[in-house]
């Protein structure tokens, strides 16, 4: 059996990769894509496929990135005994590597990546539009709009850790309530639009809080969310089904928002569950290349994959375009994971540097 402690860390650990899986399948929710030649799929409403769809990659996909927001709260401040100016600027000096780095390189390969390929006319038909390499489209691909579109969670981050002796204090002081009314906020959707969405919204500053909360105040989060794993286990699905059948509702983000707080829940109790009994074990590989996959998966892998498979295969039909939605996720995951293994065997140096030296 495992140590409280020892569970908090595998059920982290283990949760990496279907995270980074929930990512994929909310970045793969299209029926049709198009090159600079054709378009392919069926926009049609096709019922099974909306329904997968909605299922896997705008509602239970949805929970990942607010997870991933909490659980680096929660490792900012783990084991701190205080936090002071020596502790901040350690912290920061070791997001640089974690998190600047990567971002810069993602953002500027993936720049040369495009600038390439566009070059290249057996290439530049499979873009369905072109791409601007003047200064301001460039300065605007590293922050407002990041090229390497997935990277806008690591902006977040990085502005959020920049804010952690705000947040420290926030949470020390005003504790609970101040987490409460933060919720409370992106909850109901009333934040700041001028800065939401460029560097500091309220999920990030939200989940991220909630987690830093946690390990403030020396709280082990298998212990924290074992007081509601029934509720979560029999709301969550049911929070669900009413998300995907309330779809065209104005109270649906309501709905959504629940799901996804019961969903955090849910996912670390099915975690601590499946690991206490045995049933699973973490995989040191899978949760060691969960930011190699999440760094690699679009532009470079799903988009490319997607447009090749729709032009092969024409799919239109609802079960064609469902299995192929399926389908395209488990390619890419299985490539990205087999590049990770030889780039680590191989270039275990640069490949440190470029996953932030996970």
């Amino acid at each position: 059996m495992l140590h409280t402690k020892d569970l908090q860390s595998n059920v982290i650990d283990f949760l990496r990769f279907p995270l980074i899986v929930g990512v994929l399948f909310i970045h793969n929710s299209t029926q049709t894509v198009a090159t600079a030649t054709a378009e392919f799929g069926n926009a049609d409403y096709l019922p099974i496929h909306y329904v997968c769809s909605e299922l896997f990659s705008q509602i239970l996909g949805r929970v990942a990135v607010p997870l991933f927001f909490f659980i680096s709260g929660f490792l900012f401040f783990l084991n701190l005994e205080s936090f002071n100016k020596k502790c901040y600027k350690e912290k920061l000096c070791r997001r640089v590597k974690t998190l600047l780095i990567p971002y810069l390189f993602w953002n500027i390969a993936t720049i040369a990546f495009f600038y390439s390929a566009l070059k290249i006319p057996s290439l530049s038909i499979w873009f369905s539009k072109s791409y601007e390499f003047d200064m301001q489209h460039i300065l605007k691909s590293f922050w407002a709009y990041p090229i390497a579109y997935q990277f806008w969670f690591i902006r977040d981050l990085m502005v959020i850790v920049v804010l952690t002796p705000l947040i420290y204090l926030y949470t020390k002081n005003v504790k609970i309530y101040g987490i409460i009314a933060l919720g409370i906020l992106w909850f109901t959707g009333c934040w700041f639009k001028f800065i939401d969405g460029h560097g500091l919204s309220i999920a990030s500053l939200f989940f991220f809080s909630a987690g830093a909360w946690f390990s403030i105040n020396r709280k082990n989060l298998i212990m924290g969310t074992d007081k509601v794993k029934y509720l979560s286990f029999a709301l969550y699905p049911v929070l669900a089904v009413i998300d995907l059948l309330t779809k065209k509702y104005s109270y649906n983000i309501y709905v959504h928002h629940a799901g996804i707080i019961v969903g955090i829940a849910f996912w670390f109790n099915a975690a601590a569950y499946l690991l206490k009994t045995e049933k699973v074990k973490v995989n040191r590989f899978l949760a060691a290349s969960s930011f190699f996959v999440f760094a690699i998966h679009d532009n470079w892998l799903l988009s490319p994959v997607r447009k090749i498979l729709f032009a092969v295969l024409k799919p239109e039909s609802d079960v064609a375009l469902t299995a192929l939605y399926f389908l395209i996720v488990a390619i890419v995951a299985t490539i990205a994971l087999i590049l990770y293994y030889f780039l680590r065997k191989f270039v275990p140096k640069f490949t440190k540097v470029i996953t932030g030296g996970r």
